[in-house]
């Protein structure tokens, strides 16, 4: 290899390894997140969960029922998970998994008419996002 292209390939391998350490760098860990239909009216919830990456399709969750699925966080530790919920009227979204925000391997959410609880409705109540 050439002094000048060596000279550039050595640039370029140190920018990266300062921008790659400055970053905060993860291992990746696998998550699980289950979403259990809890609501008051007892009807079909229609849940549509993606990320930027994923794209899981909709899924209907029947009363008292859950659905569920698993991913590995990335290396950035920018992972997101967002689902939408929908039943009669109703039409909602919420970031069931948010890197930082949630310190969890098994984020498990229950699904009321006010929002999403972490571990159940006697957990970490949240708000819908705004639209």
């Amino acid at each position: 290899m050439s002094p000048p292209i060596r000279n550039v390939v050595m640039t370029l391998l140190v920018v990266l390894l300062i921008t790659s350490t400055e970053a905060d760098v993860q291992i990746p860990r696998t998550k699980r997140v289950r979403i259990t239909n809890s609501l008051a009216s007892y009807v079909d919830m229609k849940v549509h969960c993606k990320s930027g990456a994923h794209d899981l399709g909709e899924q209907i969750v029947r009363p008292t029922e859950s659905y569920e699925f698993s991913f590995k966080t990335n290396f950035l530790g920018t992972t997101l998970f967002f689902c939408s919920f929908q039943w009669g009227n109703e039409f909602h979204y919420f970031d069931v998994y948010k890197n930082g925000r949630d310190d969890c391997s098994k984020c498990f959410w229950t699904i009321v008419e006010n929002g999403p609880c972490l571990y159940g409705v006697q957990g970490v109540c949240s708000q819908w996002n705004k639209n």
